[in-house]
């Protein structure tokens, strides 16, 4: 089934093209996260009321909408074992997670790299980055589900592209315009608080260290449902779980992008401050 608000998507999908590529996180002052990545897509935000454009999305709680994520944890560190348990007009729901709490995990040396889980760029950034970190701590991906029924963007992916799925290590940024720390908490289901943001994961190709991966998905939802804890949905509530896969090869500061295809990606982080 095409996901539904796919339209919302196909506005925005330029941006997956780009060529601005964010290696690391600026070296600025941060506010250290546990970021918490779930198995199952959980979103209560009433989307029709949202968006009330007079398309039909989801309904928020009645009932609640659910899908399996394709984005989620590597299990090492279990997190918390259900969602929105902040009172009305939630209802607390079920759901498994991998923990990655910043400054943790931390490689050999005294510089050696943690986990970096953190709202940085003065706050319009969140960043999620396990490379060099012990075990590796990694995220796994799953590609089986190329985004080819009809009013998908085009070209459609391969489901057989590293074998369907994998498990590495990766940095993910999801950028907002404004600071997540000055968004407003949700005062409803429909939440006309949450603000769009965008996300691009990054991950070194497992058999040649000299080729880089990227994931780009050009529009996904933020809902601050507490003082200290942001939901970052990409589902299929809107479309936004759709995502594009590039091959990225040469200069880092100025690669050469090769685009493989659109897939269908969601996934549901939650960011809580320390």
């Amino acid at each position: 089934m095409v996901p539904r608000g796919l339209r919302v998507v196909l506005g925005l999908s330029v941006v997956l093209l780009g060529p601005t590529l964010l290696w690391s996180a600026r070296k600025a002052s941060i506010t250290p996260l546990t970021v918490n990545l779930y198995d199952l897509v959980v979103d209560e935000h009433n989307t029709t009321a949202f968006y009330n454009n007079g398309t039909p999305f989801c309904a928020g709680t009645s009932p609640i909408f659910t899908q399996p994520a394709s984005l989620f944890g590597d299990s090492v560190v279990p997190g918390p074992s259900a969602v929105y348990g902040f009172g009305s007009p939630w209802i607390p729901y079920p759901a498994s997670s991998t923990a990655y709490v910043h400054n943790t995990f931390c490689g050999k040396g005294s510089n050696a790299p943690c986990i970096s889980a953190q709202f940085n760029s003065d706050n319009k950034i969140l960043t999620l980055d396990t490379r060099g970190t012990v075990g590796p701590r990694a995220v796994r991906l799953d590609f089986t589900h190329p985004c080819s029924e009809p009013g998908c963007p085009q070209p459609a992916g391969s489901p057989t592209v590293f074998g369907g799925s994998l498990t590495t290590p990766g940095l993910v940024n999801v950028s907002f315009n404004v600071p997540f720390t000055q968004m407003a908490v949700c005062t409803s289901e429909a939440c006309p608080e949450a603000e769009p943001a965008f996300a691009k994961l990054w991950f070194t190709d497992l058999a040649d260290s000299s080729v880089t991966w990227r994931v780009d998905w050009a529009y996904l939802r933020v809902l601050r449902i507490s003082a200290n804890t942001w939901y970052i949905v990409a589902d299929a509530c809107d479309g936004t779980q759709i995502a594009g896969l590039s091959k990225l090869t040469g200069s880092r500061t100025r690669p050469k992008s090769v685009f493989n295809g659109y897939y269908v990606i969601p996934f549901f982080f939650v960011a809580v401050v320390q």
